[in-house]
């Protein structure tokens, strides 16, 4: 018998928790599940058992609050319909929003239904503006969403401990999956040489990296505030990735006299190799599930310093590697001393290595584990 599961995920993006779906999907694919999935658009993969089946959509723009009332109105019904008629034997959601959307679905039959937990409660109404005004309505669609989920799986123990106490729930239904690395091969030296090359730097620039969309949660302006006290003039930041914040951001480093030393690289899909190459990653973010940027950083041989919030301490755990996220005074002594004193970067760089180490496994086959637990009983 082949089971069939239904996901469902508007449309495919980049970022870490696009990455974190797709590897999901794959680990039913190669169990030999058929999945089905709920988007405006076709993913950019496929496979004979990857079933799409994609809303006719009004909207020319996936996005604003017209597309999101006409998502959460029509999604609900047509999963409905695909569970009367394909007899789903798992619905596997992508957040506690997408479980209380599969709701109908889920109650028709009684198809079990897991739900991914990739970062702290109301995170979308936190972290984004525009959508501020719908927090009230993003918190009554999770805590719905977690009521109806069968089982949770959250991708760190801090993630998993704000969801049990905000929506007070079962521990026993929560599990952990973290999220895994891979450790490619390189050279180190050749991929510094390379990145010297493309961005025409000095031969000993100290090049200190960071990778994440351009949003506020992110904190970038804060990582550019403490770069200008930097002392060491070969020092330069190189800012990974793109977003809302892009032309705000150089502003504020003109603003400050530093524009020639930061430099923004635009959205990169090679941006590991980037990251091999350089000298420091600093990872500033105010909120984060288990961050995809910092778990590749941890394998590129450099030194790792992160924000003192729960999720990106249980990646890296030397407490001298943590920063508060509001005061620069710590990141900055921190970043010169890693400039200044060679015994100290090698410490922190052994420590950022060891930590990255806990992470390199079958996150696929983790995955699969849990799920066989789950529907075994019921199959």
């Amino acid at each position: 018998m082949t089971l069939k599961v239904l996901t469902i995920y508007y449309k495919h993006r980049r970022g870490g928790f696009c990455k974190r779906f797709r590897l999901k999907i794959e680990a039913y694919l190669k169990a030999g599940w058929q999945v089905h999935y709920i988007a405006v658009e076709p993913y950019p993969y496929q496979d004979d058992n990857l079933i799409p089946h994609i809303l006719p959509c009004p909207f020319k723009k996936h996005s604003g609050l017209f597309f999101w009332g006409w998502f959460f109105t029509m999604t609900p019904l047509y999963a409905l319909a695909l569970g009367v008629r394909h007899k789903f034997h798992l619905i596997s959601a992508a957040t506690p929003v997408y479980a209380w959307i599969s709701g109908p679905a889920k109650w028709l039959r009684k198809t079990p239904m897991v739900t991914l937990l990739w970062t702290k409660p109301q995170f979308t109404t936190d972290c984004h503006e525009n959508y501020q005004s719908l927090n009230k309505l993003e918190n009554i669609l999770e805590r719905w969403g977690v009521r109806w989920s069968d089982r949770m799986i959250a991708n760190s123990d801090a993630c998993r401990s704000s969801w049990i106490q905000r929506y007070h729930l079962d521990a026993a239904r929560v599990d952990v999956h973290p999220n895994h690395v891979d450790t490619p091969p390189f050279k180190k030296e050749e991929q510094r040489q390379k990145l010297i090359q493309e961005l025409k730097l000095a031969d000993d620039a100290f090049i200190i990296a960071s990778t994440s969309i351009f949003e506020p949660h992110k904190n970038l302006e804060f990582l550019i505030a403490a770069f200008s006290h930097v002392d060491s003039e070969r020092a330069v930041l190189v800012l990974i990735g793109a977003g809302e914040q892009r032309s705000h951001l150089k502003k504020v480093a003109q603003a400050l006299g530093i524009a020639e030393r930061v430099i923004f690289t635009g959205w990169r899909d090679d941006a590991r190799k980037l990251l091999q190459g350089s000298d420091l990653f600093v990872f500033p973010s105010l909120r984060e599930g288990m961050s995809e940027s910092l778990l590749e950083a941890t394998t590129c041989k450099i030194p790792c310093l992160v924000s003192a919030i729960p999720e990106n301490m249980e990646v890296v755990r030397n407490p001298e590697q943590h920063f508060s996220p509001h005061q620069t005074h710590a990141l900055i002594q921190k970043i010169n001393r890693c400039i200044e004193d060679g015994s100290y970067y090698d410490d922190l760089l052994k420590q950022t290595e060891t930590d990255g180490s806990r992470y390199i496994f079958d996150w696929g086959k983790g995955w699969m584990e849990r799920i066989q637990q789950m529907i075994s009983p019921k199959v």
